[in-house]
This record gives C-alpha cells, structure tokens and sequence, in this order.
C-alpha cells in the first residue's frame, strides 16, 4: 500500500497532536509540508515532523503535491482554508467544530463535493473506545427502552452532542433554549429526539464534561452502567497491557468488549486512538473507497443543535425545530463579531486575510463556547 503525502495547516498544540500521531502512523502517511502564519510556529512543527515549512498556504500548493490536509487553524478560517484546499484537489482533515456556523460549514461540504475530495472531521468523542462500549450497551438493549438523556459538556459543546447521537443513533426533532442567571450553569436547554427520547443539555461548569442515558432497565451515568433490577453498578474500563492500550470493555453477561483495532501502532492514549482512528478513516476513503467513519454532515449536525439551543434562547425560549431552515440570528451575531476582527465578513474570507494575527477576544470566545458575552469562561 502507497503512503499518503500529508500537509498540515496551524501549527498550535492541537495540529502538533496530529503531528505526533502521523509520525507513528507512517506506513500510511508522510508530511511532506507545514503551514502557519507564525513563522517560529511553522519552523517548530517542521522540525518535528521533518517536513518543509510555509507560511502562506497558497504557496505550499502550489511547491507540494499534497494528497490530504490537516486543518487547525482557529475554527472561523476552517472554511476559508478547506476551499483553498479543495480547489487544489486536497482531501481534508479538520480539526472541530467543523465551523463556526452552518453557512461556514455549507461552504465547505460544497466546495469538497464540487472539487470531488473527500472531507472528514476529527471529532474524537464518539471514537473514544469507552464510548463504543456505551454504544454497544445501549444497541444490545441493556438499557431497555431508551427514555431520557443529560449532557453537560463546557469545552467544545458539539463533542457532546457527537457522543449522545452516536449512543443514541438519532437525531433532534426541537429544542427550547435559555441563558439562565449568571452561575454555574450558562446555557440550558430541553432537547426532543425524532425517536421520542427527551433530553436536557446544560453548559454547566459544577458538572463539567459528563453525560447519561437513562433507560426502563438501567442507565449509563458517565462511565458506570447501573442495572436497576439487580442494583449492579459496572464501570467501562480501559484495558491494557503495560503501556500498550489493548480495548475497553464492560463486565456485563456476555462481556462487551471492544478492541483498539490499531494495538499495532504505538499510539499512548485514547486521544491518539481518536485521532488516529479519524486519518485512517480519511485513509481508507482514499485508498479503497470505503465510506468515511464520522464525515463533514455528522459534524454539522452536531454544531446544529448548539446552534439552535443558542437560537431559541436568544429568542427567549422559543421552540426550534430542526433541521434549521435558514441562518439564525446567533450566526449572524457571529458573522458580525468576526467581521468586526477581520473587517470582511466570515463568508468572504479569502486566506489571505488569515494572516491577521490577534487574541481571541473575551466576548467573542464566550459567544462561540456558550452563546452569550456577558460572562467570561476562561477557554
């Protein structure tokens, strides 16, 4: 099997991450090239990864040939850069959320299918082996019928959303959203799913990240499965060999267990499992046609639903239904915020214009993460 050419743009702590992994992954990829506008960035990333650095990505397309790109540079130039990409003939790799709003996220899905690359998405959450047991306990039916769900998630919200859909295998009918008073919890809303469970997601700092799925026979409450017939409380566990990750299973009869399926790669976390898992995806898309294992419209359902509890909340709890019709007024708070920084507007952003470096503002981070600016989250 041919090794794949690999380009990485940002050069952050995230992008290294990727760097770290493809570097153990190298019957299957090499980075050949490296981008950031931060040139002491781009010259350390190269270092590591031993590949020819750049600071305008314009310009690595036109030296390398390329054949898949990582996208980590700040989530509102995603969209700029995996155009750049596709229309170069790039298959992407991007870093979450797949865009800052769903427009952003359009623009992206459209450019890759109009070029005829492949566009898959690093969501790590639903990857994560422990949530593959959950998974399965709910698809076995151990959990009887599915009645409700809790979702509290503060650092990158569509992670959690990623793991209830893929535990739940469904997708959200409506939300009522609210911006309770200053305090622990900063956004709240109650979620009906089409297959009729009912859910509340919170934005809730005492609780953090931390979910449940609660059924007629038992419930999944973060890591533990509670069988309310026997009173048995089963933790999912990470099994392993020395420092070698081997599966995670749960003590459940018959026992649920699911294997690391790359055990052969020296991969030293359930992070670099995730990432990993998402290039060989991308991989394997190439290379033998097989479909992608999560994929750019997986992603934008995701950042969909966080979209529309920002929505309704700002429309003071009123019911949205989904799918979302046309861009909300939360979107266009944020396209306004960034153009504000950019001076053009999100939509019209060319790469040229990602060579603007500054800090995140206070607001505009708290408008991303939780939907509002009158409170400071320190992400």
């Amino acid at each position: 099997m041919s090794s794949l050419k690999v380009g990485i743009v940002g050069c952050g702590a995230r992008a290294m991450s990727h760097v770290n992994v493809l570097l153990k992954l190298s019957d299957k990829f090499e980075i050949v090239a490296v981008c950031d506008v931060d040139e002491t960035r781009a010259l350390y990333a190269s270092m590591k990864a031993k590949a020819r650095p750049y600071t305008d990505i314009l310009e690595m397309l036109s030296r390398e040939k390329v054949d898949a790109c990582l996208v980590a540079v700040q989530a509102e130039g995603h969209h700029v850069v995996a155009k750049a990409l596709a229309e170069n003939e790039v298959n992407i790799l991007t870093e979450t959320p797949i865009a800052i709003t769903l427009p952003c996220a359009d623009q992206m899905i459209e450019a890759a299918k109009d070029h005829g690359v492949l566009l898959e998405v690093s969501e790590n959450v639903p990857r994560w082996l422990h949530e593959k047991v959950k998974q399965r306990i709910v698809s076995a039916g151990l959990l009887g019928e599915v009645k409700e769900f809790y979702l509290s998630y503060t650092s990158g919200s569509y992670h959690g959303v990623a793991a209830i859909r893929s535990i739940l295998k469904t997708e959200a009918e409506s939300v009522v959203g609210e911006f309770p008073p200053k305090g622990s919890v900063l956004e709240r809303a109650d979620v009906q799913l089409l297959n009729g469970v009912k859910g509340v997601y919170e934005f809730n700092r005492a609780k953090g990240n931390y979910w449940e799925v609660i059924g007629t026979k038992g419930a999944l409450r973060g890591n533990v499965l509670h069988l309310f017939d026997s009173d048995w409380k089963l933790e999912i566990r990470i099994v392993q060999e020395g420092s070698k990750i081997c599966g995670a299973k749960i003590g459940t009869a018959p026992e649920i267990y699911v294997e690391n399926h790359l055990k052969e790669y020296p991969l030293e976390s359930i992070d670099e499992i995730a990432i990993a898992d998402a290039w060989l995806s991308l991989y394997n898309a190439i290379e033998h046609s097989e479909p992608l294992n999560y994929g750019a419209e997986n992603a934008r359902k995701d950042m969909e639903l966080i979209i529309a509890v920002r929505e309704s909340a700002l429309q003071g709890g009123l019911k949205i239904q989904l799918p979302l019709r046309e861009t909300t007024n939360y979107e266009k708070i944020m396209h306004e915020e960034f153009t504000k920084v950019y001076g053009v507007d999100p939509l019209l952003l060319k790469p040229e214009h990602l060579k603007v470096k500054y800090s995140l503002p206070g607001k505009l981070r708290s408008l991303m993460y939780c939907g509002r600016t009158d409170v400071d989250i320190g992400i």
